[in-house]
């Protein structure tokens, strides 16, 4: 059975950096359950859901924001909503080679909006900024869709996916380290607490990085060559400054700083290697999310 592909590339009217703000995923594992000697732990689970289908029209869209007392999010597959449960490596690993034996209605919208209890609120608002780097939520989301859609799923070894791997040159990479609490210019929050700032219109266009490690610019590279992670083998662990500047190409269909859907190489759109870095093809394993049983969920 095909799966539709509901994960694609920002399309020529996203900016670079409206792409990463939207793709932003973190890298995070995810932890088992405390559990008793004796009684198994509950499992976590919401107290309050409501599934319903997304009115038509509705845009679709991949959130994982935290709200103060729960979550919420319009027009969202339940096939998403799975991978946000089962794969917290992130949006660089979604593919519908991720997913087997997925019915075609799992491309279809939803409206989630979901509580906690109050005996849970205190620690869901001690999560960060983005639910996905905590594990409290995915468990959370795994409870919801084993409630509400009955689902009975297994995780394989799946086939390795191809990847890049961020390297330091031969030569000393030109990067400024960070004075340690400087004033950071506003932009995107990193993850690793560094900033990635937008140019200004009529600049040309770049990705300016403050208080950034490499696995922060791993990250952002990830992103912008969907499908393809990047992952940090850079051996450098301090704090930098540094700007990537755009590669123009002459022969694309799309303004300088945008991204072509159709490139095959959108990394090579950066001017990666004037840092004294690289980036290299590797082999990354993936896991497969087998689904064993699913039903769409009733409408309340």
């Amino acid at each position: 059975m095909k799966l539709a592909e509901p994960i694609r590339r920002s399309n020529c009217n996203a900016t670079l950096l409206a792409f990463f703000a939207v793709m932003q995923l973190a890298v995070a594992q995810n932890a088992a359950p405390t559990t008793s000697t004796s009684t198994p732990a509950k499992p976590l689970a919401f107290d309050v859901v409501s599934i319903r289908p997304s009115k038509p029209g509705t845009n679709f869209r991949i959130r994982v924001s935290t709200t103060p007392d729960g979550y919420s999010v319009t027009g969202q597959s339940m096939l998403v909503t799975i991978l946000l449960a089962y794969f917290p490596q992130g949006m660089t690993y979604w593919s519908k080679d991720r997913v087997s034996g997925a019915p075609p209605w799992l491309s279809d919208q939803y409206d989630i909006i979901a509580k906690v209890s109050e005996a849970d609120l205190a620690e869901w608002q001690k999560q960060g900024r983005t639910l996905d780097k905590e594990p409290m939520f995915r468990q959370m989301l795994q409870s919801m869709l084993a409630d509400r859609d009955h689902l009975v799923a297994h995780i394989v070894p799946g086939p390795p996916i191809s990847g890049w791997s961020l390297e330091a040159g031969k030569h000393e990479p030109r990067l400024t380290e960070s004075k340690p609490g400087a004033t950071l210019p506003d932009g995107m929050k990193l993850t690793d607490g560094g900033v990635m700032a937008s140019y200004q219109p009529g600049d040309k266009p770049r990705l300016a990085f403050y208080a950034a490690t490499m696995a922060d610019l791993a990250e952002a590279l990830s992103h912008i060559s969907a499908g393809n992670p990047v992952r940090d083998h850079t051996g450098l662990t301090g704090h930098y400054d540094f700007i990537v500047n755009w590669v123009e190409d002459p022969n694309s269909k799309v303004p300088a700083g945008f991204i072509d859907p159709n490139d095959p190489d959108p990394l090579s759109r950066l001017n990666i290697d004037a840092l004294g870095l690289h980036v290299a093809p590797i082999k990354l394993p993936a896991d497969t999310l087998v689904i064993d049983h699913i039903e769409k969920p009733t409408e309340n």
